[in-house]
């Protein structure tokens, strides 16, 4: 079955795809229109193709109708038939998210070169509340939530590292992200872990300031 699960949440529905199809059996299922093709023939990697199509096949079916996928300017998705949707692809899986809040998610599969490249993402207070040694699952978290976070806002210029902030390492619920005026802008957090993957939902919260 090409959609794996769908989950519907308070305030939030999500969908995933397991990529296992050709390409053809891809453009046959989406039937895509004159538009709609020409963008997917900008992008040359075949599996990348797959993945951009996947994410419009599950927009379509989380709006029971077709739907057109829409890309600003910075890359950020949307669709006017949602408030707020994101979109997030590794490996052999896509998942898209819908909600009438800022809502951002990420998926990531899990790669052991992380550990390499912690510096870039990790700021020093995150640093201090890490327990040594560090888990391939801390360090996948911790990025998980900066990138769901990110697309929440919209790919703003801010910093993975020093901008956005994961709290409570423990619990794996809570994020903030400093604005342009270093206000903290808090995000709840929805984590799991499916087999070699990590996903994560950051919802803002618009009731709730720290």
């Amino acid at each position: 079955m090409p959609i794996s699960s769908i989950k519907k949440s308070q305030g939030h529905t999500y969908a995933m795809w397991h990529i296992e199809e050709n390409l053809d059996w891809f453009l046959r299922e989406l039937n895509p229109t004159q538009e709609e093709l020409q963008e997917i023939n900008r992008i040359s990697h075949i599996h990348r193709k797959k993945q951009n199509i996947s994410a419009r096949l599950l927009l379509n079916k989380l709006a029971k109708r077709k739907v057109k996928l829409n890309y600003l300017s910075n890359g950020s998705p949307y669709c006017q038939h949602f408030k707020n949707i994101s979109i997030s692809h590794s490996k052999d899986y896509c998942i898209l998210i819908i909600s009438d809040q800022n809502i951002g998610i990420d998926i990531q599969y899990q790669k052991k070169n992380i550990t390499t490249l912690k510096d870039k993402f990790i700021n020093k207070k995150e640093f201090e509340r890490l327990k040594k040694p560090y888990t391939l699952e801390d360090l996948h978290f911790i990025w998980c939530v900066k990138e769901a976070v990110y697309k929440s806002l919209n790919n703003p210029s801010c910093s993975l590292k020093d901008d956005i902030y994961v709290l409570n390492l423990e619990d794996k619920k809570s994020a903030y992200y400093l604005n342009d005026n270093r206000k903290k802008i808090l995000f709840t957090i929805d984590y799991q872990k499916l087999g070699s993957y990590f996903i994560t939902i950051a919802k803002r919260n618009h009731d709730r300031s720290i």
